[in-house]
């Protein structure tokens, strides 16, 4: 028997740089076919996450490590399903599971509260960082997540975070091939599950916020105000270039803003004819929360933490394929689940980065062959 064993979040108390050193954006879009299409980024700081693309066949068994080593729940693979994990270990950011089905943990500093585990509860209990692996190998709707999650228990695993040395609080959003969509969160021992309708996820705070947060926003438009909008003793004064009706949108990498600025892009995004055409589309809108290195910095002048975009995932839930890029190289990669044999094998892992250096296209004997 196999085990997956989780890897600790801090409470809802462990409120650090250690704590902050993540910064992740995820939003959905659809083309006109209906095809819904899933963008994340992963931002972290404390460390190179050394994460690698795992194929995780079906058929296996699993158990989750609980507080004490003691055993939780154990389930067998009804799905194959490709993730990526941190640190080359089973612990699992992201993926996408045969039936399209997409699941990923963003990080939830201060407000990540897990449920508490009582004597005799242990046969259904997960510990958090398992519920990624746990969700993509048992469920194929959301409608499935939202009937059983309420019966397991989710809770925190304090002896694996010597292991890991970080804290992750998470919340998790989990998007099936219809477009569908929940983000689900545990916060003072209590499971809130969201029908995520904007197709949205940052960090902190609670989904709910958020939601009420774009009510400061409603102002904004793609259409800019045009001449003789605003008039004075005979003068038409106009905006300086475009862009204008967007005056007040944030521009900062905090959560609050991140998810304002996410609801935006996504919603003037204009009609995309198939999944292709949203794939380019999420790729341009990922691009806008990039993090660079040496931007975002948690702790205090010379010591501190630097989060930036380790890397970004797009996932074709209609087609079944998932697209990754890292900041060492991003040349877009994917892999077809739809050619990928889940009734067999073991799990395997590849570097996301087989070289870390950019993928170059030289195009200079381009101009030598042609006769200027």
């Amino acid at each position: 028997m196999k085990k997956v064993i989780a890897v600790v979040v801090c409470m809802a108390v462990l409120v650090s740089a250690a704590c902050s050193s993540e910064a992740c954006t995820s939003f959905i879009i659809k083309a006109e076919d209906s095809s819904p299409v899933y963008g994340r980024t992963l931002e972290w700081g404390l460390f190179d996450a050394k994460s690698e693309l795992v194929f995780v066949p079906r058929g296996l068994t699993f158990t989750s490590l609980l507080p004490g080593g003691k055993n939780g729940i154990s389930w067998e693979n009804k799905y194959g399903y490709v993730a990526v994990n941190i640190l080359s270990k089973p612990y699992y950011l992201d993926g996408m599971n045969e039936t399209g089905l997409t699941a990923g943990s963003l990080f939830f500093p201060g407000f990540a509260g897990y449920q508490l585990l009582t004597d005799g509860e242990e046969p259904s209990a997960v510990n958090n960082m398992d519920l990624i692996a746990y969700i993509l190998g048992q469920f194929g709707t959301v409608d499935e997540i939202k009937t059983s999650l309420p019966k397991t228990r989710v809770v925190y695993n304090k002896d694996i975070s010597k292991e890991i040395n970080s804290p992750m609080p998470l919340h998790y959003v989990v998007t099936e091939a219809s477009g569908a969509s929940i983000v689900i969160e545990y916060v003072d021992g209590k499971l809130n599950i969201y029908d995520n309708k904007v197709g949205l996820l940052t960090n902190d705070p609670t989904y709910d916020w958020h939601i009420l947060n774009l009510r400061n926003y409603t102002q904004l438009s793609p259409l800019a105000p045009g001449p003789g909008s605003l008039k004075v003793e005979g003068v038409n004064y106009t905006p300086f270039g475009a862009g204008s009706g967007m005056m007040g949108f944030p521009g900062d990498d905090s959560p609050t803003s991140r998810f304002v600025r996410a609801f935006f892009y996504t919603k003037t995004s204009l009609p995309m004819k198939d999944a292709d055409a949203a794939i380019n589309q999420a790729s341009r809108i990922l691009d806008n929360f990039d993090i660079p290195k040496g931007f975002v910095r948690e702790g205090i002048s010379g010591k501190y933490n630097s989060s930036r975009t380790q890397w970004s995932v797009i996932g074709d839930m209609k087609n079944k394929r998932y697209y990754w890029w890292t900041e060492w190289n991003r040349r877009l990669r994917l892999v077809d689940l739809t050619k990928i044999d889940f009734t067999r094998g073991e799990i395997k892992s590849v570097p996301l980065d087989e070289v870390r250096e950019e993928s170059v296209e030289d195009r200079t004997d381009t101009f030598q062959r042609v006769n200027i």
